[in-house]
């Protein structure tokens, strides 16, 4: 990112206190001058938080998952199988961590999908002997069967189908025993995945992409890379009247494109929080608007209006290839459990590139 800009741009930042003479409500207004071209690198840097594993690109596997009916293994219910290495998992994700010892040699984690999901899964562990394995599991007979899909430690299995049915995952060892591992998956999210967009570190988070375009973040839709997201639109508005007077500030964020997804993060603003939300990156062609004004009933009667953003161009605008090559990243921040946008995070959204509010504490869950 350019320390300095060719634009040089004034921006007057009302700054409003309001006292009460004889009952009467008054405004009294300071004008500041700031100019984002002299800000310093680490000004600057504020804004641009970088793409969460950019560069990690991983393959979903469209392989036809495989059973062999002709490699059983005979399992019991929990009742006269040891509880050392059965695990009965509810629901379609898993983080645990465990160990393999001589009197712990294998074992199997089992769940159930009601419906066919996308599926993920990896054995992390600094024992290379250690091997995972998928099973389907027929309770009829007490047999499970071998598929086609399994994996060495630290490789995450990556695909795009997994039947509905019962299921186990299988970790043992080749060799050496008496290290720990850890094992995750995330089968929340339907079948038919092309792409995965981000995850966290224990997979018990992950977002997908598909065909047409549509994003699912743990069985949820989120948005779609080129259709409709009208609802994602985001709108901010400031009013402050008295007396037939006001002053009124407005960002508005519509017609979204979306570059990328963060894993899930909580956020904590002076506007907005939450504590489970996707950072969308914008892209090139999402509309942005800002407009402010005032007015003074008189007399003389007095009023303003601007469409000038904090960079110095007239909205409403889309962004093109200068928002992003010099002014950062442009974010709006999606609340999972209420299905909202809540912010947007960019130097044009005049409370953060003011500084009249701080930059947002964001920490990514694991």
């Amino acid at each position: 990112m350019k320390s300095k800009m060719k634009k040089v741009i004034w921006i007057a930042v009302l700054v409003i206190s309001v006292t009460t003479i004889l009952g009467i409500p008054s405004l009294m207004a300071e004008v500041e001058e700031w100019d984002p071209a002299d800000w310093d690198e680490d000004k600057l840097a504020s804004f641009d938080l970088g793409l969460i594993d950019e560069d990690d690109h991983i393959e979903i596997s469209e392989d036809e998952l495989v059973i062999d009916k002709s490699k059983a293994i005979e399992v019991e219910d929990d009742n006269t199988m040891s509880t050392q290495s059965y695990y009965s998992v509810d629901g379609d994700r898993m983080y645990f961590t465990d160990m393999l010892t001589n009197d712990d040699p294998d074992d199997w984690w089992f769940f159930t999908l009601d419906e066919e999901r996308s599926f993920l899964f990896e054995l992390e562990s600094n024992q290379t002997d250690y091997y995972i394995q998928l099973y389907l599991v027929d309770w009829d007979t007490g047999n499970a069967y071998e598929t086609s899909v399994g994996s060495t430690p630290n490789r995450l299995y990556a695909g795009d189908h997994i039947p509905e049915g019962d299921w186990a995952l299988r970790v043992y060892s080749n060799d050496q025993l008496g290290d720990a591992y850890t094992i995750k998956m995330n089968a929340a999210n339907p079948a038919g995945a092309v792409g995965l967009v981000s995850r966290s570190a224990s997979l018990l988070y992950a977002a997908l992409s598909y065909d047409n375009g549509d994003i699912y973040f743990n069985g949820d839709y989120i948005a779609n890379f080129s259709g409709d997201n009208s609802h994602l639109d985001w709108e901010r508005r400031y009013h402050f009247s008295w007396d037939g007077n006001y002053n009124q500030r407005t960002h508005t964020v519509s017609s979204v494109k979306i570059r990328n997804i963060s894993s899930p993060v909580s956020y904590q603003s002076q506007y907005a929080s939450s504590s489970n939300a996707l950072l969308i990156y914008l892209d090139i062609g999402t509309l942005f608007m800002h407009h402010e004004s005032y007015f003074r009933s008189g007399p003389p009667t007095q009023y303003e209006s601007s469409f000038v953003d904090t960079i110095g161009l007239i909205t409403p605008r889309r962004l093109d290839q200068d928002d992003f090559e010099h002014w950062g990243d442009h974010i709006l921040v999606y609340d999972t459990e209420n299905n909202e946008t809540i912010d947007f995070f960019s130097v044009l959204n005049y409370y953060y590139a003011s500084g009249v509010e701080r930059t947002p504490t964001i920490n990514f869950l694991q």
